[in-house]
């Protein structure tokens, strides 16, 4: 069973958003995007660039160093850069409290 750590409040997650949060010694990147809310790697896959910082829209993130974009439900790069996808996690939003999973 997932074990789930709570990392940051909702309210401190702004709509098209990031904030980078350490769990468990990984570097997670929570995006708010549409609603939900999205857990993935905080390096780009093209060049390990940090992904803090790009541009969330639309359920996408863009790194910022090249552009390449990664769908942030399922990891997947889209565009010729990378083929490798994201990294992602589960996520919980338990009243108002974001959490994430990394097992």
């Amino acid at each position: 069973m997932s074990e789930f750590i709570p990392v940051l409040e909702l309210q401190a997650l702004a709509p098209e958003s990031s904030q980078m949060v350490e769990v468990k010694g990984c570097e997670v990147l929570l995006c708010h995007s549409g609603g939900d809310v999205f857990a993935v790697a905080n390096r780009c896959t093209h060049q390990q660039q940090l992904l803090d910082g790009g541009r969330i829209r639309r359920g996408h993130i863009s790194c910022p160093l090249h552009g390449v974009r990664f769908n942030l439900r399922t990891g997947e790069p889209m565009g010729q850069l990378t083929r490798v996808p994201l990294a992602t996690y589960d996520v919980q939003v338990v009243e108002g409290m974001i959490s994430v999973s990394v097992d």
